[in-house]
């Protein structure tokens, strides 16, 4: 999953000379081994109130719209509502801020102003991938916007089809967690979902890709740092609303394919209405999202070099609490659980394990325990995701499913959520369902080495030919 997780990373100040917080500043901040540049492009109106928009490069994420924005003497504060996040900062009267970013937990950052120049070099920094599609195309393309029908959320989108008269059966494609546009860019130029839509239309299939809440021509919509995925599911609605008002799409014949997230979506959708003809599942989970953060966070502490003894001994401790937050009734009684439960398990661990974790009074691995805990109970995204289990929903889907992993996906386990897939599908009695494990890819669908996020930006690739001429054949064969 690719949800903005922010750790820290301070840099030094530039000599930009200023008298005001107006203008662009940057920060870099190391995410699981990739560095990921923040911006914070702030102007000023006539009544001297600030306004800002965030940007993140590295994801080519750019102009996410801020909230409140304001200085109080030295005190600067941004409020991000489509990530749920904050900065706070002491500004030094020049070029240099130093503060507290916030999302999900909080980190330190400093960030330094950065002229007009630094900043377009930001956004021209691009890498030209070789699968992203280049025009001219050999098929119909129409960018298209539409509203939901209370008319509180605005939907930017791109619809390809054959060329030709005809309808045409059709697929939506549900993005992964993360506000990301319609083309899933990412990791220096890749866009997977541009390039399967590419695919796909060249193979008789329509495809609309939209906007995330907040991205592109999408609008963020009202309480945003209260939506869950299953609010997402919501908007897939209305896409699929949308493409039943068009002439050339199969109506009989539409389609859902969810990334990651999404793939907790399809089914979401697919469980409720009876027009959803069929859903790829494209490494969703199979599980609750306790189980899946649980395997990711051993995945990464892994990575970082922590030994066997003391991973083993941290998995126990960490799947315990995570599985009890959809126990507690507040978040004061998940800080006592979790104390309880923390002072138990050191006292049945060796003096050596407690070093390598880096146990010391109430913190392990570097952090408090109960800051480490406490946004999965209070952020409503992260508890719904924490809490969530998929698997009453997919018991509930008839229409066929196409469920893909990557044999080397470090984010979603293969072998725990495709298992776990297989199993709902067929306590449900669902008669037409695949379940493959790809060779050699990571969760992007990359042909991968290690199939760590380390290498997502280093390969070149975006998503595998052979995964995509999976998908495609198979609906091909339930389209007929």
């Amino acid at each position: 999953m690719k949800k903005l997780m922010i750790c820290a990373l301070l840099l030094g100040a530039l000599s930009a000379k200023a008298q005001d917080i107006t203008g662009s500043w940057l920060g870099s901040i190391p995410v699981s081994g990739i560095n990921l540049r923040l911006v914070f492009n702030i102007s000023s109106s006539a009544d001297s109130t600030y306004s800002a928009t965030f940007d993140s490069p590295d994801q080519k994420a750019f102009n996410i719209n801020c909230g409140k924005t304001y200085r109080v003497k030295d005190s600067v504060f941004i409020d991000i509502p489509i990530i749920k996040g904050s900065y706070k900062g002491l500004w030094n009267g020049k070029d240099g801020i130093i503060g507290i970013f916030k999302q999900n937990a909080a980190a330190p950052l400093s960030i330094s102003r950065i002229t007009a120049e630094q900043k377009a070099a930001l956004g021209a920094s691009e890498k030209v991938r070789p699968q992203t599609p280049q025009p001219p195309f050999n098929y119909y393309t129409e960018d298209v916007e539409y509203d939901n029908a209370a008319k509180t959320l605005h939907y930017g989108a791109t619809f390809t089809r054959p060329n030709g008269a005809g309808k045409f059966p059709a697929v939506i494609i549900i993005s992964g967690s993360g506000t990301q546009d319609r083309n899933g860019s990412m990791m220096n130029g890749h866009k997977p979902y541009w390039v399967l839509a590419d695919y796909l239309t060249k193979n008789g299939i329509a495809v609309l890709r939209v906007d995330d809440r907040g991205a592109g021509k999408s609008s963020v919509g009202p309480d945003i740092n209260n939506k869950t995925t299953l609010d997402f599911s919501y908007d897939v609605e209305t896409s699929l609303n949308y493409l039943e008002t068009r002439m050339d799409v199969d109506k009989k014949h539409i389609g859902l394919i969810g990334h990651s997230e999404g793939g907790e979506i399809a089914p979401m959708v697919a469980a409720r209405r009876k027009d959803v003809n069929f859903i790829v599942l494209w490494a969703g989970p199979g599980v609750s999202g306790a189980k899946v953060l649980a395997k990711q966070q051993i995945a990464a502490i892994k990575l970082a070099g922590l030994n066997d003894d003391a991973l083993a001994a941290y998995a126990v401790l960490n799947q315990h609490i995570l599985d009890t937050i959809a126990f507690a009734p507040s978040v004061s009684v998940l800080d006592t659980m979790i104390s309880g439960y923390f002072t138990q398990w050191k006292a049945q661990q060796t003096p050596e394990v407690l070093k390598a974790a880096l146990v010391n009074g109430n913190n392990i691995l570097g952090k408090d325990i109960l800051s480490i805990y406490n946004s999965f109970y209070t952020n409503a995204w992260l508890h719904f995701f924490v809490t969530y289990d998929p698997a009453p929903t997919l018991s509930k889907v008839k229409c066929p499913v196409l469920a893909l992993n990557g044999a080397k996906d470090k984010q979603v386990d293969p072998e725990q959520n495709l298992s776990a897939i297989k199993a709902a599908l067929t306590k449900g009695g669902n008669k037409d369902f695949q379940v493959i494990e790809v060779p050699n890819l990571n969760h992007l669908f990359q042909d991968a080495n290690t199939g760590y996020w380390t290498e997502y930006e280093s390969i070149d690739e975006t998503v595998s030919p052979a995964v995509m001429k999976i998908i495609s054949d198979w609906i091909k064969l339930h389209t007929k």
